[in-house]
């Protein structure tokens, strides 16, 4: 079946939140609201919660369904949250899209089940089954590098033939997989997942983004797709350039502990990664300090 719903308000630029933490590793909802108004005011137009930047598989299922709370009560209606709901267990995927729609979520994510190397039939049962058990939007993960699942065309098809099913969130750099998806489903909602190759995507059929780093310089994702509209791809590859020296800095340093101690912006406290990540050391920080004055420095030029 073609789906036949308009999911375009889902068509923006998605902070893949960070979750806040103190130094016991308990999560810190008051600094959670305080980001959600920062990177509001900054123009970010939607969160993406306990993804792979808010340490979304590290945090117990309670935590993962308070910090959806947390963020669809401080957004109040002025952005879309969807909620990062997959996991290993089909049980505890529809536990978490229970308790998000509850929350007030506009749509649900999930990677596939992961470690053991399940079928096809039983990875499309696992969406199927969560599905069943919500009325929300449901938007499929492709995050292969870490899944070892590669959704395209034909894996995908199955479940973008159903109208529940959004779209599909793509973390993976193959763009000619995306483009044959977003031929065959135009009506659908592709979201690019790597920052660094956000214009790409654009130009592939992508019409939205979740990024690790729009926590960090929404300003210039923004730009790109304005540039990028108005036809301007010399003016977008400039500004993909900038995304990209800051993407660059942040996978030498560790992406999702620099991007978290970064979106802060020196002004809030996000915390460490919790453990097994290793905390970033004195010499990292100042390095990433040097780095937000450039990021604000090309955001200030735009």
């Amino acid at each position: 079946m073609v789906a036949s719903q308009d999911y375009s308000r889902f068509e923006r630029i998605f902070s893949a939140l960070v979750s806040p933490m103190r130094a016991d590793e308990s999560i810190d909802f008051a600094t959670l609201s305080k980001l959600v108004e920062f990177q509001l005011g900054r123009g970010v137009e939607g969160f993406y919660c306990c993804g792979s930047s808010g340490e979304g598989l590290l945090l117990s299922l309670d935590e993962r369904t308070e910090i959806v709370r947390t963020v669809v009560q401080t957004a109040a209606g002025r952005a879309p949250v969807i909620a990062h709901v997959g996991t290993i267990r089909t049980a505890d995927a529809i536990a978490l899209a229970k308790d998000a729609e509850a929350a007030g979520a506009d749509a649900v994510s999930l990677i596939p089940p992961y470690y053991y190397r399940f079928t096809a039939e039983e990875i499309l049962g696992y969406y199927n089954r969560v599905m069943e058990a919500t009325s929300l939007p449901v938007i499929i993960y492709n995050i292969p590098q870490f899944t070892q699942v590669q959704f395209d065309k034909t894996l995908a098809g199955p479940l973008l033939d159903q109208e529940q099913v959004l779209g599909v969130k793509h973390t993976a750099h193959d763009l000619y997989s995306l483009e044959r998806m977003t031929a065959a489903y135009p009506e659908k909602v592709f979201f690019n997942g790597f920052d660094e190759i956000y214009l790409s995507s654009l130009a592939a059929g992508a019409r939205a983004t979740i990024g690790t780093t729009v926590n960090v310089q929404p300003e210039l994702f923004l730009r790109t797709r304005a540039l990028f509209e108005t036809g301007d791809l010399p003016g977008a590859r400039l500004v993909q350039e900038q995304i990209n020296n800051t993407v660059e800095e942040l996978v030498s340093q560790g992406v999702f502990r620099a991007a978290k101690y970064l979106a802060g912006d020196g002004v809030l406290d996000c915390g460490d990664l919790r453990e097994p990540f290793k905390p970033l050391n004195d010499v990292q920080r100042k390095e990433l300090d040097r780095l937000l004055a450039g990021i604000h420095e090309a955001a200030a030029q735009l």
